[in-house]
């Protein structure tokens, strides 16, 4: 199995709290990929109520385990996620026959991989947005 985790500059990615994230993994396997799972978790080791981890995962059918090579894998992060910087901790695939393979942070494969999570807007910003005002047009009233 060979498979590569898509960066494109992934320092500057921001998640609200309950969006999800989407990482495009790229793989193959000759016996075909069914499963792709992943696991993000929290850099801070500081102790809080907060939820510091997030999985997410896909079901590949039988005919795209061999035609595609990119797969996309949501991970929601959840509403009460702790906010601050996240990296993705486990990707694991599982192949066509049913045999599971685990790449762990640390091997290489998407150390570079670095997200941030940030909090939902607050009220105030979603209330009003003025862009600006310009003439349309004049004209005498009847």
């Amino acid at each position: 199995m060979s498979f590569s985790l898509q960066a494109n500059g992934s320092e500057a990615v921001q998640v609200t709290t309950g969006d999800d994230l989407v990482l495009r993994v790229r793989a193959y396997d000759p016996a075909g990929i069914r499963k792709i799972n992943i696991e993000c978790f929290q850099f801070s080791t500081a102790s809080t109520n907060k939820v510091k981890t997030a999985m997410g995962e896909v079901d590949i059918s039988v005919q795209e385990s061999f035609s595609r090579s990119a797969f996309d894998v949501p991970v929601p992060i959840p509403d009460n996620a702790a906010l601050g910087k996240w990296g993705v901790r486990l990707i694991e695939f599982t192949n066509g026959r049913g045999f599971k393979i685990s790449f762990y942070r640390g091997q290489g494969k998407f150390d570079d991989i670095v997200f941030e999570v940030t909090p939902p807007p607050s009220k105030g910003d979603e209330l009003l947005h003025f862009n600006g005002v310009e003439i349309a047009g004049g004209g005498r009233r009847n």
